[in-house]
């Protein structure tokens, strides 16, 4: 595992639904396309922020951002896939389909300019990789500021997500060490349960 002391938590959230009144309506319309998961997991990234309070915002576009999820934007893709067997496919539709929507809508959301990723698989496995990946770029100072989070759709469609806002020590004011808890939080299947409750 990762050595979790490089690490500050700002700040953490979690959602299962997508909460409009949290983000500008100029922003809602100018994302028309993406999918419920996206906007789910932009949600959690606001609750994350929101914890941290206003410490973040002048480095927002040195923040960036990894997404580790094992399905990505399931409902747009089904709709692809429903729309290339008629055969046609929106393309306005097909760029909200991708796996990277999911880091997408929040960095044009909030504003990151940091390095980003999307990793399709489960947390379980991709939650490492993610935080090696942070840890070098924060050392490189590629980013001053990141944002992991976690998106997992199960088989009835439901939808949740968490993200931790992390930075390595004495970058922002406020924050803690990250723990053990926090990632096993970070991957875990059911909502409000660990150190996001």
């Amino acid at each position: 595992m990762n050595d979790l002391s490089a690490f500050i938590v700002a700040g953490l959230g979690e959602a299962d639904a997508f909460e409009r009144d949290l983000f500008d309506p100029k922003i809602r319309a100018s994302i028309r396309y993406a999918d419920q998961a996206a906007w789910i997991t932009a949600t959690a990234v606001n609750r994350a922020l929101t914890a941290a309070g206003d410490g973040w915002s002048e480095l927002r576009h040195q923040t960036g951002m990894i997404v580790v999820g094992d399905q990505g934007p399931r409902a747009t893709m089904a709709g692809m896939q429903e729309e290339g067997a008629k055969g046609f496919s929106s393309p306005l539709h097909y760029a909200a389909s991708g796996p990277w929507t999911l880091v997408g809508v929040s960095c044009i959301a909030f504003g990151f300019r940091g390095p980003t990723l999307s990793l399709t698989m489960d947390p379980q496995d991709g939650l490492a990789t993610a935080l090696t990946l942070c840890q070098t770029w924060l050392a490189r100072k590629a980013a001053r500021l990141m944002v992991v989070a976690t998106c997992r759709t199960d088989a009835s469609g439901a939808t949740l997500a968490r993200a931790l806002l992390i930075a390595p020590p004495r970058v922002l004011a406020a924050g803690r060490p990250l723990t053990a808890a926090e990632l096993d939080w970070l991957t875990a299947t059911t909502p409000n349960s660990g150190a996001g409750a």
